[in-house]
């Protein structure tokens, strides 16, 4: 099994950065609809799943171009004590998204606990690690509420210093992802007092992120967070779903393995096979790949 094709156009996301109100908002807004359908297509994610998912992955696409202009990456993983297990969510500089839940066919009793995944997810921690040239670093704090939006919030004040709103939201559909995608805003020092009571008035108002993602894409969902302000468009990047496994990647470390540790895992056809966790790609290794380096 190859890796999902990403190429096409409708699995392509974006992610969008600007300044508003004289400079004292900024904002990040992003699309990962297509790149989450490609990703729910690859794991075979269930409604819920792909929920979570989608959530920490916007999470992780808007916090590495919040938080850095270099390049780099993010890993952000929720690590909840409920029946959906850890939710890993991957970002490069690129815009190439990956993740992978710990259930990925994780089913709910009814509608409400789909688009709400507390239950999901339980209590626990989310830890994001940021890697660069100059360096690898992690920080984590509690999950202070399950759904990813406040737990995000709480996390870029908490190791960043950053006030900011955060809107996370997911369409999922019986044929598969409807919209996904979300908005962060930061208000710097100094912001007016009125410029913050009507961003907050504006963020009341919202029927539902998923919505405006549906109905107009991400410039409807900033038309409407930020209504009544002037707006400024500055850099806009792609996403996309891509995977970085490799055969070499996956073959090195069995080669490291002790004889009686590869015999655990070859099948009766004299192969291990293995499959990546993050796309579903399949990697059939005999022995005779194992003699070779």
């Amino acid at each position: 099994m190859s890796n999902v094709d990403p190429t096409s156009e409708s699995l392509q996301g974006s992610l969008q950065l600007g300044v508003a109100c004289n400079g004292d908002l900024r904002w990040a807004v992003a699309d990962v609809t297509g790149p989450l359908e490609s990703i729910r297509r690859a794991l075979d994610l269930s409604p819920v799943a792909a929920v979570a998912l989608g959530r920490a992955l916007t999470a992780a696409a808007l916090v590495l171009r919040f938080t850095t202009k270099e390049p780099g990456q993010v890993l952000l993983e929720v690590l909840g004590d409920g029946p959906l297990g850890k939710i890993v969510a991957d970002v490069d500089f690129d815009g190439h998204l990956r993740g992978l839940v710990g259930t990925p066919q994780l089913a709910a009793d009814d509608d409400s606990q789909v688009t709400s995944i507390r239950w999901a997810i339980g209590q626990g921690t989310l830890r994001v690690t940021q890697e660069s040239d100059h360096g690898r670093y992690s920080s984590q704090v509690e999950l202070v509420s399950g759904e990813l939006g406040a737990d995000l919030v709480h996390f870029l004040e908490q190791s960043q210093q950053i006030h900011s709103a955060a809107l996370l939201g997911v369409l999922p559909l019986p044929t598969g992802i409807g919209a996904a995608g979300g908005l962060l805003i930061e208000a710097f020092p100094g912001a007016p007092d009125n410029t913050l009571e009507r961003l907050e008035a504006n963020i009341a108002r919202l029927d539902g992120v998923s919505t405006y993602l549906a109905d107009g894409g991400p410039k409807a969902l900033c038309d409407a967070v930020l209504a009544g302000f002037d707006r400024e468009d500055l850099e806009r990047y792609p996403l996309s779903h891509s995977c970085r496994c490799r055969r070499d990647s996956v073959l090195a470390p069995i080669q490291q393995m002790s004889s009686d540790e590869v015999d655990s895992l070859v099948d009766d056809a004299g192969r291990i096979v293995a499959v990546c966790a993050f796309c579903g790609a399949r990697y059939e290794i005999s022995r005779e790949d194992l003699t070779v380096h």
